[in-house]
């Protein structure tokens, strides 16, 4: 795609290498912010790549590229450039909305659903923005919110969300905005529905995007994996999840990655009864997937001892009753864990498939 934008626009390869933004915004071609985009993150590394992005969000002008960037400072937390739109554009009546919307999304990642104004903010927003975009963007600060807080709800709002994103027209923010919806309904696939087929071919979507942002690479990556796992191709799931791994490092989301090596691959493996790469320090892995990889090497009273004291603590923990119960042939336990009314599709599955191993 970046060879069709060169050529198109007859751009000379080493002088973006060499130059970068300076260079693609000294030529007077037009180009759109998708497409410098689409450039920069091919000729340079990502944190490159940002710091060049970040130059030229300081730069456009025109209103399209002015609201692309909005959305590209939120996406990447430059958070800097965003006071910087801010302030430049407070007094602007076309772009005030713009502000308080992505004022709003920033407030939204810090509190981490831990701040109840937000929603009550979004839906207030709603009412008074005109831009589709926007409300689009509302409509998925409220499934972030949800989401954190453990309501999901993307499934029910899914169709109405894609109604808007197709009446808009096509942009960077327009694009962005599908990877985000993708991202929230992949998940939601996954974990309160039994159509993984589905959920895989929303995490090849924003696989192959590549203007998908890294973070969502990572969960698509990760949820494309975890579906694989439940089948015999473990080398595919394995790989997906790797890549899961490298994407959130790149987005600088340690807590995810290490989640990935910790708890998710360790799953896996643990289901086809494999041993753990060295790579991964087994003291680092969950205690809850130590039991589980206890269980399947024929280590019992290792199991029972991680299991009983992760129960100690939170008699509620699902995987440690669930492991248990397996361990124990307790299949009134399994039934007990499956009537729980809290319980989503992918711990139902997971009940099913442990009680079809006794």
């Amino acid at each position: 795609m970046h060879i069709e934008i060169m050529e198109r626009y007859q751009l000379d390869r080493k002088k973006i290498e060499d130059d970068g933004i300076e260079y693609l915004t000294s030529q007077k071609n037009n180009m759109d912010f998708e497409q410098v985009v689409l450039l920069v993150d091919t000729f340079f590394d990502e944190k490159e790549a940002r710091k060049q992005m970040a130059a030229y969000c300081m730069k456009v002008t025109d209103y399209a590229c002015v609201k692309a960037a909005f959305e590209y400072t939120s996406l990447y937390n430059l958070e800097e450039e965003q006071e910087v739109l801010f302030e430049r554009y407070q007094e602007d009546p076309i772009l005030k909305d713009h502000i308080l919307v992505y004022d709003l999304a920033r407030q939204s990642k810090q509190s981490k659903g831990k701040t109840a104004h937000i929603m009550e903010t979004a839906r207030t927003l709603y009412g008074q923005v005109q831009d589709d975009s926007l409300k689009l963007k509302l409509d998925l600060i409220l499934q972030y919110e949800l989401l954190l807080n453990d309501q999901h709800t993307v499934e029910k709002f899914y169709e109405s969300m894609i109604m808007k994103l197709r009446n808009l027209d096509p942009s960077y923010v327009k694009t962005v905005l599908l990877t985000r919806l993708v991202h929230y309904h992949s998940r939601s696939l996954f974990i309160d529905s039994d159509d993984w087929e589905e959920a895989e071919k929303n995490c090849l979507a924003n696989i192959v995007n590549p203007l998908a942002p890294p973070f969502f690479k990572g969960s698509a990556h990760q949820i494309a994996g975890s579906i694989l796992a439940f089948s015999s191709k473990l080398e595919c799931s394995l790989s997906h999840l790797w890549k899961a791994n490298h994407y959130y490092n790149v987005s600088e989301n340690v807590e995810a990655a290490k989640r990935v090596t910790s708890s998710v691959i360790p799953f896996c493996l643990n289901l086809h009864k494999k041993q753990i790469p060295s790579k991964i320090n087994f003291q680092e892995i969950d205690k809850v997937e130590q039991a589980h990889y206890f269980i399947v090497h024929d280590e019992r009273s290792k199991a029972v001892c991680l299991l009983e004291d992760l129960l100690t603590t939170d008699s509620s923990h699902f995987k440690a009753n669930l492991y248990l119960a397996f361990l124990k042939r307790n299949l009134s336990h399994l039934m007990r864990l499956a009537c729980d009314y809290n319980r989503n599709a992918f711990e139902l599955n997971l009940i099913k498939l442990f009680a079809n191993r006794l």
